[in-house]
């Protein structure tokens, strides 16, 4: 069974992110958070929702 809401720490870690920074600016930028009691909590069709609508085929320099 595949967990469906996940922890910061593991949203951050399925994204590969080292610095929860990172995953503060996704939500900063609109990656919804559920709140679930007083705990908060990444759903993973959200963050694989919100993945796929910013992907961009530009070059980063």
């Amino acid at each position: 069974m595949t967990q469906q809401l996940l922890s910061f720490k593991e949203a951050q870690e399925y994204l590969g992110f080292k610095a929860p920074a990172s995953l503060r600016e996704y939500i900063n930028k609109g990656l919804p958070v559920v709140t679930v009691g007083k705990s908060r909590r990444i759903d993973v069709d959200d963050l694989r929702s919100f993945i796929q609508a910013h992907k961009t085929s530009k070059e980063v320099k």
